[in-house]
Order: structure tokens, then sequence, then C-alpha cells
């Protein structure tokens, strides 16, 4: 059966993510992830976040969704992530990624030279010295099938369904080809998440990372969403965020997100339990840090008790 796991977005702070990952911890979800930009600019320090939180939980798994392989050193990520591991008797999973050019060239200041090249270096180094899982980040077919070669399990994000199946079969060729086991490679997929009140944010979300973000355009593009991706980039280019989301439509918002009541949210996520070959299924609470209030935490309680 699909596992699910909670993640709040990148304006998240402290306090809020250790109280969602407490409320995860206590309606037995199987994951807790913690996503990093640029603690300088947005949240937290996934790293230390989650050591801090490992003293605070009990049965759920921790892990990063994701951190670069460019801000850190090999040796940097390593020995925090052993620490982590230790620290959670084993319940910790390390998600790394290339990122993309817009955040590791114009907020970390660095050259995004040679992405997966550098992502599988770091994969063997840490491979060496770490005996957890590592998961990748993958957005394409290329670095997909790479993190079925050589990594634990692989993060999907923005993801459409016809190319989560698609992606899905070329993973289980691919583990096939290398003689790995499918039981021992996880397949996660982050889902933006909103509750009612918050379903204009989602629009705004989507507008953003398309907007800003090749990375994220080219797949729904190749997935039928031409004129939705044209519209929103013009947008965005010409006016701002808030413009482009204008142009986010309810088919692309059907695709890719899970919005509504708490009923209708828990009615999306059980169909998508029952009828998605993926593993384990993150719901993402991508807000402002200001949206992060006692109200949504209720309701992020009383969602998941619905789904237990």
């Amino acid at each position: 059966m699909t596992k699910i796991g909670i993640e709040l977005g990148i304006r998240a702070k402290r306090e809020a993510i250790i109280r969602a990952a407490q409320i995860a911890d206590n309606n037995s979800m199987e994951y807790f992830l913690v996503p990093e930009t640029h603690p300088e600019f947005f949240g937290v320090n996934a790293l230390d976040i989650l050591s801090e939180i490992s003293d605070k939980v009990n049965h759920v798994k921790l892990g990063t969704g994701i951190i670069n392989v460019f801000s850190r050193s090999q040796n940097e990520i390593t020995n925090i992530a052993n620490q982590i591991f230790k620290k959670t008797d084993g319940k910790f999973v390390l998600g790394i990624g290339t990122s993309a050019p817009i955040i590791i060239e114009k907020l970390w200041k660095m050259e995004f030279k040679k992405p997966l090249s550098r992502l599988r270096d770091y994969t063997n180094f840490i491979k060496s010295k770490y005996s957890g899982p590592i998961y990748w980040a993958a957005v394409g077919e290329k670095t997909t099938k790479q993190a079925a070669e050589n990594a634990d399990g692989v993060i999907f994000f923005l993801k459409p369904r016809d190319q989560i199946l698609d992606h899905l079969n070329l993973i289980d060729s691919t583990l096939k080809s290398v003689k790995k086991s499918k039981e021992e490679f996880n397949v996660i997929s982050i889902i933006p998440t909103y509750f009612a009140e918050n379903s204009n944010q989602a629009k705004m979300t989507l507008a953003g990372y398309i907007g800003a973000n090749e990375f994220y355009a080219i797949p729904l593009v190749n997935a039928g969403f031409q004129e939705d991706v044209k519209k929103i980039k013009n947008a965005f280019d010409k006016v701002g965020l808030k413009e482009a989301a204008q142009f986010v439509g309810d088919k692309l918002l059907d695709e890719l997100v899970i919005s509504g009541s708490i009923d209708e949210c828990k009615e999306k996520i059980i169909k998508m339990m029952e009828s998605t070959e993926l593993k384990t299924i993150i719901l993402g609470f991508d807000l402002p840090e200001h949206k992060y209030t006692d109200e949504f935490f209720e309701k992020l309680d009383k969602l998941l008790k619905s789904i237990q």
C-alpha cells in the first residue's frame, strides 16, 4: 500500500517545521521531509533542523527533500547525515539533487557545471562513508534512469500522472538491467497540497515554478500543457508572479495538486493511494510563512487522522 509523508514549503520557519513533524509523528505518517533552497533567503538549514527534530519525534522517518550538491562539501553532507542516521536509529533518508541554475547561480553564486556528474560523484563518495539510503531528486528521464542506477530511491515533484507511469516503467527496466531489487528502491512523489482557503496559493506556487524554472516547464510542455506553460512564462517574464498565476487553469491544477476542504483532500488522497503505483506520496504544504497558523495545523492534524 502507498505510504504517506508530509513536507512544509521552503518558506516555513523552525517552529512551524517542528510542529508539523510532531503532528506527522503522532499520526503515524511514514515520512517527514524538509526542503532547502538557501537558508539566508528562504526557510531553514535542512540538516540542522532535522537534527533538532530527531530529538522530538519517535516513529516518523526523517529526510531532506532535498539539499543540493553544490553548496556543501561531500564531507560536510556525509558527516551530518551520519549523525542524524545514528540519532534516529536509521530512520533517515538523505535526499540530494542538482537543484536548478536559478538557485545555484543566483542565490548560491556558484557555477552550475556538470550537475549530473557532480551528483554521481557526491553519491559515490557519501556511499563509501554512510550506510543510510540516498534518494535523488529527478525531473527528466536521464536523471530518473541514473537515479535507478546509482541511488536507493527517487523523489519526483510536479510530475504529470502519465509521466509518473512512464518513469516508473523506466525505473523498473533500469533496475532489472543493473540487477537491483525493485523492492529495495523507493519512488516518492511530492504533491502540492492546499486547504480550500489557500487554493489561490496553489496557482501562485505552480506559476512560480513554471515561470522561473525550465526544469519544471519542459515536462509539462511534453505532457500537453504547451499553451498553459507559454502563457504562464510570458506573464511571469513580462509582468510578474501574480499575473502569471491567473493563467494556471483548472486542468493543470487537477493534474498536479491536491486541494479543497479536509474531506475533499482526504477523498483525493485516498483515490490517489488506491490508483497509483507510487510507493510513497508526500503531501507538500507550500505556503507563505504567515499562513502556518494554528488553524492550519488543526486542519493538518484532522486530515492526517482521517487517512491513517
